[in-house]
């Protein structure tokens, strides 16, 4: 009996299965792209703006990328600014989304 090994372990299978997830929204594709190449950090109004949804539907999923640690906001008086975290998920990407523009 031939017995083959996987070329990846599970935790390595299970990192990848979860970063390429927070990417399989269109949304949230659209709001880190946007992340990475904007000079500043953008507030929720603006990203809102620039990808054409609402407040609340922004929100949501800026909250989700906090959850998997890849943004941080911060707050500017009354407004909440985002960036991109510096962590290895991050880093992977802005790998993956380069390769898109």
């Amino acid at each position: 009996m031939n017995h083959t090994r996987l070329p990846i372990t599970k935790a390595a299978a299970s990192n990848a299965v979860s970063i390429l997830k927070i990417l399989s929204s269109k949304t949230r594709f659209q709001i880190l792209t946007l992340l990475l190449k904007s000079k500043h950090d953008p507030c929720v109004n603006e990203i809102a703006d620039a990808i054409g949804l609402s407040h609340s539907a922004t929100s949501h999923q800026l909250t989700r990328l906090e959850d998997k640690d890849v943004v941080e906001a911060y707050r500017e008086g009354q407004m909440i600014c985002y960036h991109l975290k510096d962590s290895p998920t991050t880093k992977r990407l802005r790998s993956i989304i380069k390769q898109f523009t």
